[in-house]
């Protein structure tokens, strides 16, 4: 029901641009990585799998070498999908986690956020467990420069906690990391989705909901005080980082990719992406492609540098 509910938000809200320029050029020529070691990780890429029977959504999506994780709700999934094609490639069960965001570790790992249960999934050697569970509703959640994985609340009073991970990569075992709580690092925050991590381990978020108006905001997990960039944005509900640790927002129902400037306080419209709106998340690959998932249909969208899109459907 929450998923139809937003989705109805996404289609009804009337949002207004907080930057200057919605023009492909803007992005162009500008360093769009995903955020840190995610995406540079080498991995083999399996085989197609012989069910390509497609999730009826996707929520949060990550890039990692030519292939994209995918988190579905609805679904109670993670899929990996090829980036070219958008054949399913790997297929995993949550076991009633409803995972709504996905992850890539350091070490290469793929770590998930289960918003219906609260567990928090790791995917590792080709299977999926649970590491620990947090509360219902957990939903944003990356990896800090030091390895420290941040996760964090969706809806009003929400909280940010950190797990330490030695980068992904098994504590002592995994069985000793089921029993280590989260640590709650920051609560009494507003509505947050999908963040990026600056390299001094600033967190950037949005802030206001998909139905605005939206904000960007700085959240300091030592402190655990969070301070307003930017307002009068759009709606909007998805963050990350680039390589350079340039962070933007995703206005997820009109599909303007807004570049936030921290030290000036200043948002700029990069990119509007006119396929496969509303929108979920964003993410970026090494090359500067950007992908978006789409909130009601099993397509991802495809921008390349230079504002091309492409619209993928999985299992196509």
């Amino acid at each position: 029901m929450r998923v139809l509910a937003v989705a109805m938000v996404f289609l009804a809200a009337g949002c207004s641009s907080g930057g200057s320029s919605d023009g492909a050029g803007d992005r162009a020529g500008k360093a769009t990585t995903t955020t840190k070691a995610a995406t540079t990780t080498t991995v083999s890429k399996p085989e197609p799998l012989e069910d390509q029977t497609p999730p009826a959504s996707i929520n949060g999506l990550v890039v990692q070498g030519d292939t994209i994780w995918v988190a579905s709700i609805k679904d109670d999934q993670i899929l990996q999908i090829d980036r070219e094609s958008g054949a399913i490639l790997q297929r995993f069960d949550t076991e009633g986690a409803g995972p709504d965001d996905v992850a890539v570790a350091p070490d290469g790992s793929i770590w998930s956020t289960g918003f219906v249960n609260g567990d928090l999934g790791r995917i590792d050697g080709g299977r999926y467990e649970t590491v620990m569970n947090v509360e219902p509703g957990i939903n944003p959640l990356e990896f800090g420069p030091d390895g420290t994985l941040y996760l964090g609340t969706y809806g009003p009073d929400g909280r940010l906690y950190s797990l330490e991970t030695d980068g992904g990569a098994p504590m002592p075992g995994t069985q000793e990391l089921k029993g280590a709580p989260a640590e709650v690092r920051a609560e009494g925050l507003p509505d947050i989705n999908a963040f990026g991590i600056l390299d001094d381990g600033t967190i950037v978020s949005p802030a206001g909901g998909v139905a605005g108006p939206g904000s960007a905001i700085a959240i300091d997990p030592g402190s655990g005080t969070h301070t307003t960039i930017v307002g009068d944005l759009p709606g909007v509900a998805a963050g990350t980082t680039d390589s350079d640790g340039n962070p933007y927002l995703l206005a997820n129902a009109t599909g303007e990719v807004i570049a936030i400037d921290v030290e000036a306080k200043t948002s700029k419209v990069v990119q509007t992406v006119k396929q496969g709106a509303p929108f979920d998340n964003l993410s970026f690959a090494d090359d500067g492609t950007m992908y978006l998932s789409s909130f009601v249909a099993p397509t991802i969208t495809e921008v390349q540098p230079d504002g091309t899109e492409r619209l993928i459907t999985i299992g196509g």
